[in-house]
């Protein structure tokens, strides 16, 4: 199966806890650059503004923090991430349709390319809206 996960589940994953529910071994997991990028942003900027996606990293001992650092730094390779140039024109085609943010229509593109279960740590609907018009399934985990 594969799965495309949000950054609240990426972070999860990058520091050990995966959600056991979800992933099982076999499973190629994927995130967008989007939730990526603002998974970065906050670990990066957590001595600046502690929140729901950086405190967690803080929380955790010495050594298991710089390995899960180190992990964001340089996402793992069992961890995929679609390049835009794969993605836009599947965004292009996908915006006609539906009024989502950017960050929400490279996870929609990124699921209908993939065909991939998508794992979210919150409600979205409109993303899940628009992830079920397009026949892709989601799962809530937070």
């Amino acid at each position: 199966m594969t799965l495309l996960v949000d950054d609240q589940v990426l972070s999860l994953l990058l520091r050990g806890e995966p959600p056991a529910a979800l992933v099982n071994a076999g499973d190629a997991i994927f995130t967008t650059g989007y939730w990526y990028v603002r998974l970065c942003q906050a670990v990066l900027g957590a001595a600046d503004r502690p929140g729901a996606l950086s405190s967690p990293f803080i929380a955790l001992p010495p050594e298991s923090r710089d390995h899960a650092l180190a992990a964001v730094l340089e996402l793992p390779e069992e961890i995929g991430l679609l390049s835009l140039r794969e993605l836009a024109p599947v965004i292009a085609r996908l915006r006609a349709r539906y009024q989502l943010n950017i960050l929400g229509m490279e996870a929609l593109a990124a699921a209908v390319q993939l065909d991939a279960l998508v794992v979210l740590s919150a409600r979205s609907p409109r993303l899940e809206d628009a992830l079920l018009a397009e026949a892709r399934t989601f799962e809530v985990v937070g």
